[in-house]
């Protein structure tokens, strides 16, 4: 029984540390375009909203390598017990919610580091 809750206590640690990392990678390329305090003075706003999608890739691939750590525990491999499948039927649908919204949010990041700038063309000065 003490797996069991050592296992539920990393598990958990790892995904609910993870949704404020999330969260703050879904807003960053918005506060880079509504909050201009924030923008260097010989910065334009498609530059810094290209350079927000830098940031949000950092920060996935920080949840990414976060979440690889109780992969096993959801996905187990080879000959292991029984209790494991227990933290799959728990845990595994926010898990995978975690790593596709993740993916999603790569791939977005990823399309404005190399053309926020041309997404916001219009507002360059």
């Amino acid at each position: 029984m003490d797996f069991l809750n050592k296992g539920r206590a990393t598990i958990k640690k790892s995904l609910f540390t993870t949704l404020p990392i999330l969260l703050l990678a879904t807003v960053i390329p918005f506060i880079a375009v509504y909050i201009p305090a924030l923008m260097p003075a010989e910065e334009t706003t498609g530059g810094w909203f290209q350079r927000s999608g830098s940031i949000v890739v950092a920060l996935v691939v920080w949840i990414e390598l976060k979440n690889n750590s109780i992969d096993g525990y959801i996905f187990p491999n080879g000959m292991v017990s029984s209790e494991y499948g227990i933290f799959s039927k728990e845990y595994k649908t926010y898990f995978l919610a975690i790593r596709w919204f993740g993916v999603t949010l790569a791939i977005l990041g990823t399309i404005i580091w190399g053309y926020g700038d041309i997404l916001l063309k219009k507002y360059n000065t």
